[in-house]
């Protein structure tokens, strides 16, 4: 048996600890720090679990980060009466998760698909959508020990900023110490997979630029570029030094049948061509034209095709060209709604 003093001692130091603990939470909330849960295969694979379960209920996102960053659920389900389910995978192909969709005969309900053009052809290179899918059917599905875990997990990162963050303990001193030094992850995940990216926590206009560049997918002398035109300009020069993409119907083949196969089962299917604005939608026009683009994918698939581009209530500002901020997604999630509620998807 310990003696008295021992266990005196114990507790003393489990109490020490939880105070510690909630001082370094209670200060990284004061310097703008959030909770927010990691994002991770085994997260996705509950979401997975949870389409299959709602069956007809389910209203289910499909996509990469305009998908994941640009729907608030909440919306979505006040104003379809439907359960929304996350399941875009950011930076990631998406066809693997369609494929996925059309295969399991439990899904039946209807499903959003963020359509960039280059993704819905046939032949895209293996992500880790794929290890995500396979991660589901092979070590989660059956698993009640790793439903649970998940849950957990998810459920202490919502609701701390210091095991959320995914703070390395080597730069948690200088978060605390040197707040104006240290900036509070734009990024924001919830247990149920919807993600805000909230701008106002990056820094402009490097941010912007580096989103460009990624879009662009060249390498670009920065050297002697000192303002924005100068910048457009180059970034012009060296977007005309390639060919623009051309598209056959055949290329489309492939999605257009996992499209059809979701349909045989009763369920419903949209694809989203999601907005884009000044560079970025620049590169996108000039790479991908329209007419050998978008317009022969929506020309041939069984589903329904909306294209934001087409109407100007999704003139919303993008910071980075390519995403919503947190502060118009669920505004952008009502227009969207209404736009596939007069297309008839939600009859």
């Amino acid at each position: 048996m310990p003696n008295p003093a021992a266990k005196r001692a114990f507790v003393f130091g489990l109490l020490a600890a939880v105070v510690l603990l909630a001082v370094v939470e209670l200060r990284l909330r004061q310097i703008g720090f959030r909770p927010t849960v990691q994002d991770s295969k085994e997260l996705w694979a509950a979401q997975r679990g949870k389409a299959a379960l709602l069956g007809k209920q389910a209203l289910i996102l499909v996509g990469d980060s305009r998908m994941q960053l640009g729907m608030d659920l909440d919306v979505l389900a006040a104003e379809t009466g439907l359960t929304p389910v996350q399941l875009a995978i950011d930076g990631s192909e998406f066809l693997p998760v369609l494929a996925d969709m059309a295969q399991d005969p439990a899904i039946t309900g209807k499903l959003l698909v963020s359509g960039d053009v280059w993704k819905l052809a046939a032949d895209r290179p293996h992500d880790r959508a794929e290890e995500w899918v396979a991660f589901y059917h092979r070590k989660y599905k059956d698993l009640v020990s790793a439903k649970l875990e998940t849950l957990l997990k998810s459920q202490v990162q919502q609701q701390l900023a210091l095991y959320g963050g995914g703070i390395p303990p080597q730069v948690l001193f200088t978060r605390l110490t040197s707040p104006g030094m240290v900036r509070p992850f734009y990024l924001t995940t919830y247990a149920d997979r919807e993600r805000d990216a909230d701008y106002e926590l990056v820094q402009q206009p490097a941010f912007y630029i580096n989103r460009v560049l990624r879009s662009l997918g060249q390498p670009l002398d920065m050297a002697g570029i000192d303002s924005r035109e100068k910048f457009e300009q180059a970034v012009g020069e060296k977007l005309r030094q390639s060919a623009a993409v051309q598209f056959s119907a055949d290329q489309f083949a492939y999605t257009n049948s996992l499209g059809r196969q979701i349909q045989n089962k009763g369920a419903q299917l949209a694809f989203i061509n999601f907005p884009s604005t000044v560079l970025v939608r620049a590169i996108e026009e000039y790479r991908y034209p329209r007419a050998t683009g978008w317009d022969v994918f929506a020309a041939n698939s069984p589903a329904l095709a909306v294209n934001c581009w087409d109407y100007p209530e999704f003139g919303f500002e993008l910071p980075d060209g390519a995403h919503l901020d947190r502060r118009d997604k669920a505004e952008f999630t009502r227009r969207l709604v209404a736009k596939l509620k007069a297309a008839g998807f939600f009859d």
